[in-house]
C-alpha cells in the first residue's frame, strides 16, 4: 500500500470530524465562535473556563504524559468542554467527579481500596526496576544488532586483496538497486504483518507503523484497544486520588493525530501535601489497573470463556472450513463467493484441522517446492476421447505476455496427458523471454471438466477408474500467475437450496467456482474467517474483532504497566520515583530517632492523611540536595536510555524493511 492510500483516509478522516463538529456549532448558533477549524489558533464548542495558574496533572494520556494535554478547567467551571485544533479533539467533563470521589471514599471498600493501592505500590517499584532492565536489554540488543549489520558490510574474503571493505560496501549497494529494479516490475505491495515479524530479527519493541507492522485492517481495533486501556489507567489514578481524599479536577478523552487516549486533572497542591506512601499510591495505581486488566484479559482467553460466550449467541469455531466474510468487488470471485459461504476445499486440499493455516500456506506459497510436489501429486481428470482433437491447441502456447495461452476463447484451458512428466510453472519476472508448449496440449472447456462437483479422476493415463472411452488429463499452466485453482464452497444451512442441486448430509450444498490467476489474488481478495454462525443475522466479522481488540488490549495495558512506570521525564515512573526517594528519606530520618527499623516503617506506612508532605512539588525544601541530584540524575539517565531504545528500533525497522 502506497503513502497516497493510507494519507487518503487519514485526510478524510480528520475531515470529516471538523466538518461534523463545525456543522454542531452552527446547530448550537454559537455566533461569537469561529467559524469552523483552521480560523483560529482553536475554537472551543461547549465553554469551558480555564484557570490561569500552572498546575498540572500527573497523568494525562492514558500513558503517563502529565504536560499540556490534561485539562486545566477550575472547580468552578462548566461541566463539560471540547477543545478543537486541526488534528487534534479533546472533550473535558467534570461530572465523573463525584462518581470517582463516591467509589474511592465508600466506607464499604475503605478496606479493599487500602490493600488494593497497596499492592499497586509494591507492584510499580517492581515494573519500575524490570522496566529499566527491559531497556538495557533492548538497547544491547540493538548494538549487537547494529556492530552485525556493520561487519556484514565486510565479507569474508582474503585480507591481502585490500579491497575488502570497497567490495563489501559495492555488494551492499548492488544488492539495494537490485531491489529497487525489482520492484518497479513487480506490484508494488507492502510486506504484510507476519513477515515483518518473521525477519524483524529478534527486536525487543517493533515499532507500530500502520500499513508495514499494523495490517491497516486492524487499526480500528488497535486504537479501541489504546483508549480503553488509557481510560483503565486514568481510572486508577482518579479512584486512588478520591481515596486519598484528593479532589479530581476533570477528566477526559482526547484524539491527538492517530493517537487517543484519556487523561485526569488531580490538583497538585492536594496532591504534594501527601505523604510519600500516598502519593505512591495515587501515581503507581494507573500501571496497577494495566497489569490487571492484562491478566483478567489473558485469563479471559486462556479459560476458554470468550469461545464460550461465542457458542452461546450462535458462532462457532470451525476445523472443516472457512467462512467467507467479504470479496473484493474488483475480484472475479464477487458474486460467485458471497458472506457465509464456507470454503471447504483448495483443489484436491481439505481445509481441515487449521484451516487458517492451510489457507494462507497453499495461497501464499504456491511457488515453494513442497506446494510443487504436492500439485504434481495430484490426480487428473477422466476427459471422454470425443472432447480430444477438437478445438485449435492455441491455448497451449504460452509466453510471458500470454500466460493464459494464445486462445481468444478464454473459456478454454489446456490440459495434457497424465503421464507425461510434470513440469513446474514459471515465475513470469524470472524468464520474461520464456516460450513454453504444453507436449500433446488438449484444449478444453476448463469449466465444464474442473468446476463440476463430482468429476471423475485418475492417477495413470490407463487409470481403470477411467472407462475405455476417456483418457487421463491434467490442467497444465506454464506460470505461475495463470494457475487454476478450484474453491470447493458449501453455502450455510440458512440459506435455499438451489434448483438442481441437493443439500449434503449436514445441510449444506456443495458447489465449485475456478478461478484462473495467481493464487495470491484470491488470498488478496476474498476476507475468511475460521467462525461460522447458526444463523444469518449474526456478522460474521464480529469475533474476529471482539478477538483482536482483546489481544491488543492485552499488548498495550502489558506495555503501560512495565514501560510508563519507568523513571523517565514525562511518563509515571519519573513521579514514582521522587516519592520513593522521599518515602525512604523519611524512614531514615524516623529511624534515627527509633532506632527500629519494624517501628520506621509502620509508623511511615500508617494512613495519615494530611501528613506533613515530602513531595512531588515540595520535595526540595526536606530532601537533602545530594538525593536530590541521584534522582535527577536516573531520571535523566532513563530518559536517554528510551530515546535510544525508541530511536534504534525505527531505524532497524528501516534496515529490516529494506533487506525485505
Amino acid at each position: 500500500m502506497g503513502l497516497t492510500q493510507l494519507l487518503v483516509p487519514f485526510l478524510a478522516t480528520w475531515l470529516a470530524i471538523h466538518v461534523f463538529l463545525f456543522l454542531l456549532q452552527r446547530f448550537l448558533n454559537r455566533p461569537k465562535l469561529p467559524t469552523g477549524p483552521g480560523s483560529g489558533q482553536e475554537y472551543e464548542l461547549l465553554p469551558t473556563t480555564v484557570s490561569s495558574g500552572q498546575g498540572q496533572s500527573i497523568s494525562g494520556s492514558g500513558s503517563g504524559q502529565g504536560s499540556g494535554l490534561g485539562s486545566k478547567a477550575s472547580a468552578s467551571a462548566s461541566s463539560s468542554g471540547l477543545l478543537v485544533q486541526p488534528f487534534h479533539v479533546r472533550f473535558s467533563t467534570t461530572s465523573l467527579n463525584s462518581f470517582f470521589f463516591r467509589l474511592g471514599s465508600a466506607p464499604r471498600l475503605a478496606r479493599f481500596w487500602r490493600i488494593w493501592y497497596g499492592l499497586g505500590v509494591g507492584f510499580g517499584l517492581l515494573a519500575m526496576v524490570l522496566g529499566v532492565a527491559l531497556l538495557g536489554y533492548a538497547a544491547v540488543s540493538l548494538v549487537s544488532l547494529a556492530i552485525s549489520d556493520l561487519l556484514s558490510l565486510w565479507p569474508s574474503s582474503d585480507p591481502s586483496a585490500g579491497t575488502g571493505v570497497e567490495e563489501g560496501i559495492a555488494s551492499t549497494l548492488n544488492r539495494l538497486r537490485k531491489r529497487e529494479l525489482a520492484a518497479e516490475a513487480a506490484p508494488q505491495t507492502w510486506p504484510t504483518t507476519e513477515q515483518v515479524y518473521e525477519n524483524k530479527d529478534d527486536m525487543v519493541f517493533v515499532p507500530v507503523i500502520p500499513g508495514v507492522t499494523l495490517p491497516l485492517s486492524h487499526l480500528p481495533y488497535y486504537l479501541i484497544a489504546l483508549l480503553v486501556s488509557a481510560i483503565i489507567h486514568e481510572a486508577g489514578h482518579a479512584i486512588a486520588a478520591a481515596r486519598e481524599k484528593t479532589q479530581v479536577l476533570s477528566s477526559g478523552i482526547f484524539l491527538y493525530i492517530l493517537y487517543p487516549g484519556a487523561f485526569v486533572d488531580i490538583s497538585p497542591r492536594a496532591l504534594a501535601a501527601m505523604s510519600p506512601l500516598q502519593q505512591l499510591k495515587v501515581i503507581c495505581a494507573g500501571v496497577w489497573h494495566n497489569a490487571v486488566l492484562f491478566i483478567l484479559a489473558w485469563a479471559f482467553l486462556a479459560s476458554g470463556a470468550l469461545q464460550l460466550a461465542f457458542r452461546i449467541v450462535g458462532w462457532r469455531y470451525m476445523t472443516d472450513g472457512l467462512s467467507v466474510v467479504d470479496v473484493a468487488p474488483s475480484s472475479p470471485l464477487f458474486g460467485y463467493l458471497k458472506a457465509g459461504h464456507i470454503v471447504t476445499k483448495l483443489n484436491d486440499m481439505s481445509l481441515q484441522g487449521d484451516p487458517l493455516f492451510t489457507w494462507n500456506r497453499l495461497l501464499l506459497d504456491s511457488t515453494s517446492e513442497g506446494a510443487i510436489e504436492e500439485a504434481s501429486q495430484q490426480p487428473g481428470f477422466c476427459i471422454p476421447n470425443n472432447l480430444l482433437y477438437v478445438k485449435p491447441a492455441d491455448c497451449c502456447l504460452f509466453t510471458a505476455n500470454e500466460t493464459f495461452g494464445r486462445s481468444d476463447d478464454l473459456s478454454l484451458s489446456c490440459f495434457t496427458p497424465f503421464e507425461n512428466p510434470w513440469k513446474a510453472p514459471i515465475a513470469v519476472g524470472n524468464r520474461v523471454e520464456e516460450r513454453v508448449s504444453a507436449p500433446e496440449g488438449q484444449c478444453l472447456t476448463s469449466v465444464d471438466i474442473l468446476a463440476s462437483p463430482n468429476p471423475q479422476r485418475c492417477s495413470t493415463a490407463k487409470d481403470q477408474s477411467c472407462d475405455s472411452g476417456s483418457t487421463c488429463l491434467r490442467p497444465f499452466h506454464a506460470f505461475t500467475t495463470a494457475a487454476m485453482t478450484r474453491l470447493h464452497y458449501a453455502s450455510p444451512s440458512w440459506t435455499s437450496t438451489p434448483p438442481g442441486q441437493e443439500n449434503n448430509d449436514d445441510g449444506t450444498v456443495q458447489q465449485v467456482v475456478l478461478y484462473q490467476g495467481d493464487p495470491k489474488d484470491i488470498w488478496e481478495a476474498v476476507q475468511v474467517t475460521s467462525v461460522g454462525t447458526r444463523w444469518s443475522f449474526l456478522p460474521l466479522w464480529l469475533p474476529n474483532a471482539i478477538l483482536l481488540t482483546v489481544r491488543y488490549t492485552m499488548s498495550f495495558s502489558l506495555a503501560l504497566s512495565m514501560l510508563n512506570i519507568v523513571p523517565a521525564r514525562h511518563l509515571d515512573g519519573h513521579h514514582a520515583l521522587k516519592a520513593a526517594a522521599a518515602f525512604v528519606y523519611m524512614v531514615r530520618q524516623s529511624y534515627r530517632s527509633t532506632q527500629s527499623l519494624s517501628e520506621s516503617l509502620l509508623e511511615n506506612i500508617a494512613d495519615h492523611g494530611g501528613s506533613t508532605a515530602v513531595g512531588l512539588g515540595l520535595s526540595t525544601t526536606a530532601f537533602p540536595k545530594a538525593g536530590s541530584r541521584a534522582v535527577k540524575g536516573i531520571v535523566v539517565g532513563t530518559t536517554v536510555l528510551l530515546g535510544f531504545v525508541m530511536v534504534g528500533s525505527m531505524l532497524q525497522m528501516i534496515v529490516t524493511l529494506i533487506r525485505q
